[in-house]
């Protein structure tokens, strides 16, 4: 009994050991799963905000200069005058800053107008255009192709009668050689008798006899070339006749001319008389001359034929070109025709959603810099004093209008340097202060930004001002009576308010040697996108000017497990 507990225990514990070890294998044999965390992006309102605190104080002196200096054009207000907030009190020369507003508010426009167009696809009257340009490829095309079978009907008609007065030529030539040869040979052998013809030049004499006969074997060959070429006249053989008459002729022509300079150094006797010697000098001249003309003759045939041939294949390339040509014309406007009527892709809406947010970032700064020029009244006040007059150019270190606001509270708040730049003297503000409830919110306004840095703790900060509005929200128009110097205030300046924006998450957001992309969700598949970015916002937000979509998915955290 205990020897089966025995056995039946390790039984039991082999099993145990190999599911372990299977179990163990199986889990370390899977790979890794990734998990990403994605957030949507999203159209709206981005806002961005700087925050700061400080202490309210007795309102002062109000001081309102330009961000730049410039030669003042506009000046509406004088010592004493009371001024209300949003009033244009002076003005710089800004001829330039305006055309440039209106250029960008102009491409704005238009690259909406591009963008609607997309969206709205193409118009019955635009369809009907690229029909019309289609049936015009069309006509071009067939006419084109019909032009091109004209010009090889013409042209290899005219090859075609070149090449037989060729072989009108060949013929005429040949018969002329062949009596040409012939009366070498009675020459040769005057009244049957090669003895009857003697000369001092014995040499000379058989260079004559020995080129009667390879002239004779060259007619030979040039006679069956024209007979293979009269019964299928195509170019290769007609131009090979061709070739094979000038061999012949011209052999035939230095016969004959030999045989000429042969014939005075012929010795005369009882069988040839000098008349009879003159007689045969006057034929054989007669000959070189005849076959002179002929070699003339078929040199002209085969200029013709070379012309000829040029022709066809330059008239014909021409009219093949525009067959290519007007193929390609058709293939473009059928394409075009079909692109009209296809519906928009999304990558074409993302294109030229990404030129209007462009246009729109351009406008925008384009606005800024315009009105960088321009001084309004920051809320509601008097004017105390006036330092230019119209023409003068002023100075950062002068004041243009100081002003003295209408409420006698203010609060002095520092601004590190990397938010100063997004501050600007009219910029609205939340003032909450620390007496009451943070749901008792005051309206505020920036005021003046004083140009000189202050240093606390190694860090450059600047002095802002910020002013109570003459207009309250109702809940704390009553508390106004309550505020005191010395509250503690707590300020959030809105720097930058941007509608009908595309905006995605900073985090999802990363920096390629400088190149700025994110990472989206296709098919479970991550794929980079560059991006094109604008204003930082609140809450973790940033502006894409292009790259981006609404509704697509950006990954901003990537988690690896098993």
């Amino acid at each position: 009994m205990k020897i089966l507990k025995s056995k039946l225990f390790w039984l039991a514990l082999v099993v145990v050991i190999a599911v372990g070890g299977f179990v163990f294998v199986k889990l370390g044999s899977q790979k890794p799963t990734v998990e990403y965390q994605t957030e949507e992006v999203k159209q709206g309102l981005l806002v961005q905000t700087v925050s700061a605190t400080g202490q309210v104080k007795s309102a002062q002196d109000i001081e309102l200069n330009f961000k730049n200096t410039g030669r003042l054009s506009v000046l509406n207000v004088k010592t004493g005058d009371k001024v209300t907030k949003d009033q244009v009190l002076a003005q710089l020369r800004s001829t330039d800053l305006a055309i440039n507003v209106s250029k960008a508010r102009a491409s704005l426009d238009e690259a909406v107008a591009n963008l609607n167009r997309v969206k709205a696809g193409a118009t019955t009257e635009d369809i009907a255009v690229y029909e019309a340009a289609v049936k015009k490829a069309e006509t071009d095309y067939y006419n084109a192709q019909t032009e091109l079978e004209s010009t090889k009907e013409t042209y290899s008609q005219a090859s075609e009668n070149e090449r037989q007065s060729a072989l009108v030529d060949i013929s005429g030539a040949l018969t002329k050689a062949n009596i040409s040869l012939q009366k070498v040979y009675d020459t040769l052998n005057y009244k049957g008798n090669a003895n009857n013809f003697n000369t001092s030049n014995f040499t000379f004499h058989q260079q004559v006899q020995n080129e009667y006969t390879n002239s004779v074997s060259a007619v030979d060959e040039a006679e069956l070339a024209y007979g293979t070429a009269k019964l299928d006249a195509t170019p290769e053989k007609v131009n090979e006749a061709v070739q094979k008459v000038l061999a012949a002729l011209t052999d035939t022509l230095a016969t004959v001319s030999d045989l000429s300079s042969l014939l005075d150094d012929v010795i005369t006797n009882s069988n040839l008389t000098q008349t009879e010697l003159d007689a045969l000098k006057t034929t054989i001249n007669t000959e070189r001359t005849t076959t002179n003309a002929s070699l003339s003759t078929i040199q002209s045939a085969n200029q013709d034929l070379i012309d000829a041939s040029l022709n066809y294949q330059t008239k014909v390339q021409t009219a093949e070109n525009n067959v290519s040509t007007t193929q390609k014309t058709l293939a473009k406007a059928e394409a075009d025709l079909a692109l009209r009527k296809a519906p928009a892709r999304p990558e074409d809406v993302a294109l030229y959603q990404a030129q209007v947010n462009r246009a729109r970032a351009d406008l925008q700064l384009a606005q800024e810099r315009y009105d960088e020029t321009i001084i309004k009244a920051p809320i509601d006040g008097v004017v105390t004093d006036v330092n230019y007059s119209i023409g003068e150019q002023t100075s950062l270190s002068e004041p243009v209008i100081m002003m003295l606001a209408a409420e006698n509270y203010q609060i002095e708040v520092d601004i590190p340097e990397s938010d100063i730049v997004k501050i600007n003297v009219g910029d609205d503000a939340n003032i909450t202060l620390d007496a009451f409830s943070f749901e008792e919110i005051f309206n505020g306004t920036v005021t003046t930004i004083n140009p000189a840095q202050t240093e606390i703790q190694d860090v450059i900060y600047y002095r802002v001002t910020v002013t109570f509005t003459d207009s309250q929200p109702e809940n704390v128009a009553a508390l106004m009576e309550k505020i005191k110097p010395g509250m503690t205030a707590n300020i959030d300046i809105n720097t930058d308010r941007r509608q009908d924006v595309v905006i995605a998450p900073q985090r999802a957001i990363k920096d390629d040697a400088g190149v700025k992309y994110a990472e989206i969700l296709e098919a479970g598949v991550p794929k980079r996108v560059e991006v094109t970015l604008g204003v930082r916002g609140d809450d973790g937000l940033i502006e894409v000017i292009s790259g981006l979509m609404p509704g697509q998915q950006v990954i901003t955290f990537v988690r690896n497990g098993k």
